[in-house]
């Protein structure tokens, strides 16, 4: 936190005659431990490799500042504040786009973690306008002949790949990464021949994550042997075995699996299954505190079975909802709100969606 600290004087000041101050850096420091889930602030990669841009980047000082704003606003029904989220992610957005057209005006590595935050801003404001565009923009930008991944450990990277093949499963549309690259980045984490992964950059173990890349791509594509491989992607996710690990850790990641299968299940219905996906997620998330972390990454796992239950599971519908509600008024991200709009929708059967990705025209969700 003390690396936070020091950056506040650059970050209040800006010159009030565009009426876009930014948030106080106690804001920021609280967004940045929103989504935390690792043992200590050192593995944390927004403290290595996206704060310290603050004092040499605009667009990414203007779109933390707006994220902060949007989180608070979001927590506090501040109307007035919401508005300057607008702006700030606006300006930031303007920013960017003057030092893109100015030769040598930013190196690849600012633009990426810029154009990456205004996407989570986009998806944390809940509209979502822009979300896709700026996927597009980072691919390009790692597509670049002189890109150079290894100087932020390929956190970045990793972050878009996550961000592409998620907004995917909610989606008709294919990722904009090929299968090829995903697999590319994911192999990138790996350390004295051994496979490793931050719970800050995907909230699912590596392995958990390559099925679900693996299930949406032979989805979207539906290659010839897609039977078979989709029943070697069932065996390998019911022989996967979690890493040694306690409590609210082991709980979510228990979550994930049992999602996963409810995905697969969801897009290939001929897979064949007799479990109770649905009972057994809900009980791993009520073995974890709704108002943390571990809770909030569930999210996506949660609303795999969400979409299944049925008029006679009131009890367990209300349950969702009371951990969605609790979300948004601990972390103010509306995409929890976003997805209980959704799902209320699904359960009431009044708008129609896609059985497969439960989209809903008009309607963009992001589930993590």
């Amino acid at each position: 936190m003390k690396k936070l600290t020091n950056l506040s004087n650059i970050v209040l000041n800006l010159s009030t005659k565009s009426k876009l101050v930014l948030t106080p850096v106690s804001d920021i420091a609280d967004l940045s431990s929103i989504f935390y889930l690792g043992s200590g602030p050192s593995e944390n990669p927004m403290f290595h490799y996206v704060l310290p841009l603050i004092s040499t980047i605009a667009p990414i000082r203007f779109a933390l500042a707006g994220s902060a704003s949007c989180h608070i606003a979001a927590r506090t029904s501040d109307t007035a504040l919401e508005r300057k989220s607008l702006r700030l992610r606006v300006h930031a957005t303007h920013l960017l786009r003057e030092k893109l057209q100015t030769p040598g005006g930013v190196s690849d590595q600012s633009v990426l973690a810029s154009i990456l935050m205004l996407a989570q801003l986009d998806m944390c404001s809940g509209d979502c306008t822009e979300f896709e565009t700026h996927l597009k923009a980072a691919v390009a930008v790692i597509r670049g002949p002189v890109y150079d991944g290894e100087v932020n450990q390929y956190y970045f990277e990793q972050r878009l790949a996550w961000l592409d093949v998620m907004s995917s499963t909610t989606s008709q549309k294919p990722p904009n990464l090929t299968m090829e690259e995903v697999e590319t980045i994911i192999g990138r984490f790996s350390s004295n021949g051994q496979r490793q992964w931050s719970y800050d950059v995907f909230p699912c173990p590596i392995d958990l994550f390559e099925i679900i890349t693996e299930v949406t791509f032979l989805f979207k594509i539906q290659p010839e042997e897609v039977k078979s491989r989709i029943q070697d992607l069932g065996r390998r996710l019911n022989e996967w075995k979690p890493p040694l690990m306690t409590g609210a850790r082991k709980h979510m990641v228990e979550a994930w699996k049992l999602g996963i299968k409810a995905y697969l299940h969801r897009l290939f219905p001929d897979i064949q299954n007799e479990e109770s996906l649905s009972e057994q997620v809900l009980a791993l998330a009520e073995l974890i505190p709704p108002a943390s972390s571990w809770s909030y990454a569930l999210l996506w796992p949660i609303f795999q079975v969400a979409v299944t239950l049925g008029d006679e599971n009131i009890e367990e519908k209300n349950l969702i909802r009371r951990r969605l509600k609790i979300a948004l008024e601990t972390i103010g991200c509306r995409h929890h709100s976003n997805a209980l709009e959704v799902l209320e929708a699904v359960w009431a059967k009044e708008e129609e969606f896609d059985r497969f990705s439960i989209s809903i025209p008009g309607r963009t969700i992001m589930l993590v």
